[in-house]
């Protein structure tokens, strides 16, 4: 008898154990919507793999909204949950759905949704926590691979190449000579800088603008393609003008470029310094405006592989703060060594055409990317 009780518990045991077993399998399948050439799409795949390699009851399912029957399917989903398909990645999970991805909100939202799908006598085990990759802990900065470094290499050369620039060097030398006859060297100085700090943050502030508008529709193929277009046209205007003999820029005719320097005359010449310094201010904002027709894209092309790039909000604005730095040197070293030495001295025309050429073949090698394959310029 006590054999034939204990073969009846082990049996009930075995049967609620079986049965709660069967509630712990309950399977949570993602849906995701993507394309090839968002790198938050790549980012979300990446993560939602970890997930199920690391727990059997998820189950991926991936449709590229390139194709006809991916994009087909995107919008018979999208209809079912009463959206439109506005953007990728597109996640559901049951009647739940999620547009984009960031590594903050988003994730953790996606991450909570499985969790509260899945059934577990262990709430740790069924906890999801992305595995950690990266190799290097930078301050500041973060988490970052080693193949990342190439990215701050391409910044480099891009901030330098666009600093050659003279749609902006003819008007700071015109600057400097008018500056150089002042007997006041403190407004010597303070007018100098005003042009130069006012200047940096204007291009600053366009980047900026770029790089969100960038990181918003970027995804999108006619983006894309718009952006390429732009890369390949400016490199073939900066080819054509390093090749050619006469030098300058070709976008202010003589009228305007006579008006820059009346103006540049008045506001020096202005006693009250305050109005002397807001004339300053203004004359950098405009010719700021002409500097980017004349840089060819260089600055939107740099904020498209930005935002290729999945980054944190912090580490995008480095960049754009090092692209600036290097953007501004030759600006900084022509206006000191000026200022120092009172010789006015501007950077050679063969140093402008060499950056003309150079930067003309990299928009365009950046611009056939863009088009045939720019998970090349996905450096993270």
């Amino acid at each position: 008898m006590k054999h034939i009780l204990k073969l009846i518990l082990i049996t009930i045991l075995l049967f609620f154990s079986f049965g709660y077993k069967v509630n712990a399998e309950e399977k949570v399948d993602v849906y995701l919507f993507y394309s090839n050439t968002c790198p938050h799409c790549a980012r979300e795949k990446k993560m939602l793999n970890e997930l199920a390699r690391k727990n059997n009851n998820i189950i991926i399912h991936t449709y590229e909204v390139d194709s006809y029957e991916g994009y087909r399917l995107w919008l018979e989903k999208a209809n079912e949950l009463g959206t439109n398909p506005s953007g990728v990645p597109f996640t559901i999970i049951g009647d739940t759905y999620f547009v984009g991805y960031s590594e903050g909100y988003i994730k953790d939202e996606i991450i909570n949704e499985i969790n509260k799908r899945l059934s577990s006598t262990n709430e740790e085990e069924n906890d999801i926590k992305e595995e950690d990759n990266y190799k290097l802990d930078v301050p500041i900065i973060g988490k970052i691979e080693t193949k990342d470094f190439s990215l701050p290499l391409i910044t480099i050369i891009m901030g330098t190449l666009d600093g050659f620039n003279p749609c902006a060097m003819w008007v700071l030398l015109f600057l400097i000579s008018i500056l150089m006859g002042m007997k006041n060297k403190k407004r010597m100085w303070t007018l100098g800088l005003t042009f130069i700090i006012t200047s940096a943050l204007v291009y600053s502030l366009f980047m900026i603008a770029w790089l969100n508008v960038a990181l918003f529709v970027g995804s999108l193929l006619w983006i894309r393609l718009l952006i390429a277009g732009v890369a390949l046209t400016g490199g073939f205007i900066n080819l054509k003008s390093g090749l050619k003999k006469e030098t300058g820029c070709k976008v202010v005719d003589d009228k305007k470029r006579e008006r820059i320097f009346s103006r540049i005359k008045k506001f020096t010449g202005e006693k009250k310094f305050l109005l002397a310094m807001g004339g300053i201010i203004l004359l950098a904002i405009s010719v700021n405006l002409i500097e980017l027709l004349c840089s060819a894209g260089l600055p939107v092309i740099f904020t498209q592989i930005l935002a290729l790039n999945e980054l944190s909000s912090i580490q995008y604005y480095l960049y754009i703060l090092l692209y600036m730095i290097f953007f501004m040197i030759d600006d900084i070293l022509v206006f000191f060594l000026a200022m120092t030495t009172l010789k006015l001295t501007g950077i050679s025309t063969k140093y402008g055409k060499a950056s003309h050429i150079i930067g003309g073949i990299l928009m365009i090698i950046i611009g056939l990317l863009l088009i045939f394959n720019p998970g090349l310029l996905m450096f993270n």
